[in-house]
Formats: structure tokens, C-alpha cells, sequence
């Protein structure tokens, strides 16, 4: 007879926040070590800018393809062969030679990473109950904040101590030892997790398995299908939104920081790390609240909308001051709060694509990560042209506002207790909970 429930979901869950710390570790990198690179390189603004776009070029054109692919052969393989393969051109970051051979490279990375989330939001799809998924994406979002944030301070040191290409060696080689931990230790579902290892009890799997849900045949969403939806459309656009916001910090912090704040290398390192420090709890508040609210009202959209749209609005409230005021203290103050705000919704946005998509989670993240990595693409290119055309760093900031607004007000077209599959008919036979032993689909036994 099992006894009290085990917690084998979060410890996948704890794997998967190491995952996410590292994604950010090999994409800021390269952000903080751009003032270096740029003098070694002699490379000005806008060709700085598209060296950051070049990743989210990737990033949009792979994520697709790339992400869903994890909905056919399974979150096991398919982060086990992109964090190998991106880990390998971070790699190579560090010989690097001419502006082109860092173009191809950064490149190679958004390839790599363009289904990081999408695959481990798959992940979590038979391993996460509904009620835990919005603190599950607050927490491995918070964890690649944290990544984000502690890597100004890792970099700068790696800098002084050996030289800008050590820090592409060594942030490779963490991500390829991932890479091969997960394939050894990851299982699909808890029932293959108890089969080669044990340890997970009925209990937990019960507890696991009474919110997923198997639609009979009619369970897997094309793409083609899935462009359809007017519900997971505000959703992706939105999320644009906050991805324009986002690389903001992830790009041009540290510049910014050094030639319109008048920081010295050293103390940019620590002061970068700020606002990606504070974004980090409110990573972790917005996921963990937006669950509470909807265990307490029952309310679903009400809890996924409020906390969301209220992270954005506070975003916009900051981030606009942040670039107008004379004091580089009280600009960093305003970052710190507006990427607080802003990352309050994260959680809830890949928390929603589990509750819309469910089985098809792993479509239904990708579309919105591909969307919302043009906005990443098209942040720090036109942040780079602005200032370059300009000469203010003022400008960039005010335009964000606008941004973040209008994603807080899509927020209001999208619904996140209706699914994809409710919504467009495909739903059509009677939904079998998978605790009262329904076969998994052919799409998920791998």
C-alpha cells in the first residue's frame, strides 16, 4: 500500500530549471562580453545590433519545426540533440575570428535554442497537475533570470581573469553536460519514470494524472490547424510584446549601461545583474500567484489575465522614466521595477499554452515563442538603429512603453480555459483521464 505521495514531478521540474539558468547563461553571454568583443572586432552599433538579431533570427525560423518535433518523438530526444548541438556552437563562439564567423555563430545558437522552452513546456505536459503548472513556469523562468542576472558577474570575471574567449568554452561545456545528464536520467511520463527507476508512487502518479487529458484520434493539431485559432493568436502577439521588452535587457543593458550611464566595466558586471535579480521574483510571484487566485475563485481567465496584464502595465509604468531620467541610480531603480512587472507574466503566458493546448502544448508554445521571438529579433535591431540614427538612448525606452501597452490589452482576446481543440471542433468523442488507464496516443509513446 503507498504511502505518503512522493514528489518525483518536482524534481523534474528542478532539472528543468537548470536547463533554463543555462539557456540564459549561453544567450547573455555574449551581451556582456559585447563591449569587449565589439573593441577587439572594431564592430559599431548597428552591426552589434544584428549580431543580437541574428539569434532571434534563428530562433523564429527554427522554432517551429524544431519545437513541434517535440510533440512527435518526445521531450527526452529532442532537448538532448538541440542543447548538444547549441551547446557546440557556443563552443565555438570563442574562436571566432571576424564579424561573419560571429554572425554564423550566433546564429547556430538561436537554432539550437529555439525549442529550449517549447520542448521542456512539453516536458511538463504529463508530468505537471493544472494547478501547479503557473508556479512551474514561474520558477524555470526565474531560474533563466537568475541565469541572466548572475552572468554580468560571471563574465566580467572570466574576462579578467583569462580573456573574452573562455567565457564561450566554459558555457558550452556546462550545456553539453547537461545535454547528456538529461538523457540518462529524463523519462516522458511517470509511468516509464517508474519502470526504470521507481521511486515515483501511485500516489503521486494519481495526483499527476487526474488533470491530463487524452482526446480521442482527433488530439493531434497541425500547424495548419492550429493558425486558425483566434484564441492562441492574442496570445502570440502579446507575447511579441513582451519579448520586445525583454531583449531590451538581455541586449543592450550592459552597453547601455557602460556609454549612456558612464559605468565602468566592473561595476556594469554587478549593476547589470540587477533588474534581471529582481525579474527573477517576479518570476516566481506572478506564476505562483495567478495559481492561487484560480485554486481560490475557480476562475481561470480571471487569474491567467489579471496577474499578466498587471506585470505588463507596471512594466510600461517604468520602463519609460527608466530612459528619461538625468540619475543613473534612479534608472536603475526603474528597470529593476519595470522587468519585475514584466516578468510577473511570463509565467502565466507558457502556463496558458499548457492550459489551451494540453496534449499539443508543445505546438501551441512554439507558435507563441516563434511569434514572440520576432519581437526579440526586432528589439535590439531597431534599439540599435534608434541610438545610431538619434544619437539618444532615450527614444528606445518610450517606444517599449507603447509596446508593453498594447500587449496588456490583448490579453482581453485571449481566453485561457478554452482549448484548442474545444475551440476548433476537433474534440469531438468523450475526453478519457489518463488515471483510469486510457492508451496515450501513438504521438506520445516513445
Amino acid at each position: 500500500m503507498d504511502k505518503k505521495r512522493t514528489r518525483v514531478h518536482y524534481l523534474v521540474i528542478t532539472v528543468v530549471c537548470l536547463l533554463y539558468f543555462i539557456t540564459y547563461l549561453d544567450r547573455v553571454n555574449f551581451s556582456v562580453a559585447a563591449p569587449t568583443i565589439s573593441k577587439h572586432f572594431g564592430i559599431g552599433k548597428v552591426e552589434l545590433g544584428s549580431l543580437f538579431s541574428a539569434f532571434s533570427i534563428a530562433y523564429v525560423l527554427f522554432q517551429i519545426p524544431i519545437g513541434s518535433l517535440g510533440d512527435r518523438i518526445g521531450p527526452r530526444k529532442i532537448l538532448t540533440l538541440i542543447v548538444a548541438f547549441w551547446s557546440i556552437f557556443d563552443i565555438f563562439t570563442g574562436f571566432a575570428w571576424s564579424f561573419r564567423s560571429l554572425l554564423m555563430a550566433r546564429f547556430a545558437l538561436g537554432v539550437g535554442e529555439s525549442a529550449a522552452f517549447p520542448s521542456a513546456t512539453r516536458a511538463f505536459a504529463n508530468w505537471i497537475p493544472k494547478t501547479e503548472r503557473g508556479f512551474a513556469q514561474g520558477v524555470t523562468h526565474a531560474f533563466s533570470r537568475l541565469g541572466g542576472a548572475v552572468t554580468p558577474v560571471i563574465v566580467v570575471a572570466i574576462i579578467a581573469r583569462y580573456d573574452w574567449r573562455a567565457v564561450f568554452y566554459i558555457s558550452g561545456g556546462i550545456a553539453f553536460v547537461w545535454a547528456l545528464l538529461w538523457f540518462w536520467w529524463y523519462r516522458n511520463t511517470p509511468a516509464e519514470y517508474q519502470k526504470k527507476w521507481g521511486g515515483i508512487n501511485a500516489n503521486e502518479r494519481a495526483f499527476i494524472e487526474e488533470s491530463m487529458v487524452v482526446k480521442k484520434k482527433t488530439s493531434k493539431i497541425s500547424f495548419l490547424t492550429l493558425i486558425k485559432s483566434r484564441n492562441v493568436w492574442p496570445l502570440c502577439v502579446s507575447y511579441f510584446c513582451y519579448c520586445y521588452g525583454l531583449w531590451i535587457y538581455l541586449t543592450w543593458l550592459p552597453t547601455y549601461l557602460v556609454e549612456a550611464r558612464g559605468f565602468a566595466i566592473i561595476k556594469m558586471g554587478i549593476f547589470a545583474s540587477l533588474p534581471l535579480m529582481a525579474g527573477m521574483f517576479g518570476d516566481v510571484l506572478g506564476g505562483w500567484l495567478s495559481d492561487k487566485i484560480w485554486a481560490r475563485t475557480g476562475k481561470g481567465t480571471f487569474a491567467r489575465r489579471s496577474v499578466a496584464m498587471g506585470g505588463l502595465l507596471m512594466a510600461m509604468c517604468f520602463i519609460v522614466p527608466a530612459g528619461m531620467t538625468g540619475s543613473a541610480d534612479w534608472a536603475i531603480f526603474f528597470l529593476c521595477m519595470s522587468l519585475f512587472g514584466l516578468e510577473m507574466s511570463v509565467g502565466v503566458y507558457w502556463a496558458v499554452c499548457l492550459d489551451i493546448g494540453q496534449e499539443n502544448a508543445g505546438s501551441v508554445s512554439s507558435l507563441m515563442n516563434c511569434v514572440g521571438c520576432i519581437g526579440s529579433f526586432v528589439s535590439p535591431f531597431l534599439f540599435g538603429v534608434i541610438v545610431e540614427y538619434t544619437g539618444s538612448w532615450t527614444y528606445p525606452f518610450i517606444l517599449a512603453g507603447v509596446v508593453l501597452l498594447v500587449g496588456a490589452l490583448l490579453w482581453l482576446k485571449t481566453d485561457p480555459e478554452l482549448t484548442v481543440s474545444e475551440e476548433l471542433g476537433l474534440g469531438n468523442l468523450a475526453d478519457t483521464p489518463l488515471s483510469q488507464g486510457s492508451p496515450l496516443p501513438a504521438h506520445l509513446k516513445i
